[in-house]
């Protein structure tokens, strides 16, 4: 692979004090933290009443594999084009768009009465939401200066972790124990689309608009002074011939395959595994999902404060994704454990270490190039789906075959730890 091309290093020592950032910013991190709650309430709701759908529409845990397909294949398929798009059309609608598209799927969901039909739905679902990251990261990159990537991407990300947390109280709120009211919680979900399009159009008016709608306005990069390692490459192609490219692509394709194995199947686990009755289970994905939420802060948040200690930006990402990344591997003692409720201990903290990778990845991605950030969490997100969607239904008939959920989790769990050990030949800052 072609490394003759010479690459822009930031500084080797972080400022010590950094200019204060505007607090309509942070409101706007927040708000791409509401939708990514939203993201995740609209594609949770499936995995929240699985046992109600299992039992309605009579499948097995490879007929619930193929709805799971639907969603992921479409998710994947798209993540590149949203990313190519959320470079290129006005983000502020194009975000808007896509999260009526998403939420009005999600909403017809709860009108299915067939594999096919909710099949359907599930890759329109997909395909609205696949713009969801390339949409949000990029948001960030224009609003929020470098040092402080790290923990606004902690804190919208998060909201993927707190949309699952959400979704079981909907479920308990709602459906009743014989799951006779579970199609009301899609439409619920769905119907929440509209009142965030109206907080984002009122938030996002005026002058400020501009910081966000285009990259070519004035205000569109923050930090447009500071180089990135692939800022002065016009195309997209070349930036694929740099090592840091490839580096950044291994870390995003396991912890993502990591983190949405859990999320397609731990209620699967629980109910066939741990033998947890449906409140159980509900109160179970609460906890894993709210660990997971304090990892994503808490990731955001150590990257940032290690850079203040003295640490570079770049082997402070290390570090935090090194700790992440080793929280994972406790899947394998709570496989082995003989107590339910320790192996949903340890289960919750892997949700910590899996969520806790994400910030990292994403700064990661920024730093690769300013014109392309969307782009590029469009082709990883692309190509890391695809495998996380062929796989579904293999695990679904292997779990079938075998009855148990276990070694499949002890795999996965070392899943992202290769990823943290690529990150290690990511450059270090030259020193002057």
């Amino acid at each position: 692979m072609n490394q003759s091309i010479q690459v822009a290093q930031p500084s080797a020592k972080p400022p010590a004090q950094h200019e204060p950032i505007a607090s309509w910013r942070w409101g706007i991190v927040w708000l791409l933290f509401l939708a990514t709650t939203l993201n995740y309430m609209d594609r949770q709701t499936l995995q929240s009443t699985a046992t109600y759908i299992i039992k309605d529409l009579q499948l097995d845990e490879e007929g619930y594999g193929w709805i799971a397909f639907a969603f992921n294949v479409s998710y994947g398929l798209f993540q590149f084009p949203a990313g190519f798009l959320a470079d290129r059309w006005n983000l502020r609608r194009l975000y808007v768009a896509a999260l009526l598209v998403w939420s009005a799927a999600g909403f017809m969901i709860g009108m299915s009465d067939t594999v096919l039909m909710m099949s359907a739905c599930r890759f329109i679902l997909g395909l609205g939401e696949a713009f969801n990251w390339p949409c949000a990261a990029t948001a960030v990159r224009r609003v929020i200066p470098h040092e402080a990537r790290g923990l606004a991407n902690g804190i919208f990300h998060s909201g993927a972790s707190m949309g699952a947390i959400i979704t079981p109280f909907l479920v308990l709120a709602i459906v009743v124990k014989a799951g006779l009211n579970w199609r009301v919680v899609f439409q619920v979900v769905g119907a929440l689309g509209l009142v965030w399009a109206a907080l984002w159009y009122w938030c996002l008016r005026g002058p400020r608009a501009s910081v966000v709608t285009h990259p070519t306005t004035s205000e569109g990069d923050i930090d447009l002074h500071r180089p990135t390692f692939a800022e002065e490459f016009r195309s997209f192609t070349t930036l694929m011939n740099l090592r840091i490219f490839w580096i950044t692509f291994v870390v995003s394709l396991t912890i993502n395959f990591c983190w949405h194995f859990y999320r397609d199947w731990l209620p699967r686990f629980l109910d066939r595994d741990l033998r947890f009755d449906s409140e159980e289970i509900q109160w179970s994905l609460m906890a894993y999902f709210l660990g997971a939420d304090l990892g994503s802060l808490s990731a955001g948040y150590m990257t940032r404060k290690l850079t203040h200690w003295g640490f570079s930006l770049e082997r402070s990402r290390k570090i935090v994704l090194m700790a992440a990344a080793l929280l994972c591997v406790l899947s394998t003692p709570a496989v082995l454990a003989n107590d339910a409720w320790v192996t949903m201990t340890l289960i919750v903290l892997v949700g910590a270490g899996s969520l806790g990778c994400f910030p990292i990845w994403l700064t990661m991605t920024q730093e690769l190039s300013g014109r392309h950030t969307a782009v590029c969490i469009g082709f990883f997100g692309t190509t890391g789906w695809i495998a996380i969607a062929a796989s579904s239904p293999l695990i679904g008939k292997l779990v079938d075959q075998i009855g148990t959920f276990g070694p499949c989790l002890i795999v996965v769990g070392f899943v992202p730890l290769i990823g943290a050990v690529g990150a290690l030949w990511w450059p270090e800052p030259q020193t002057h």
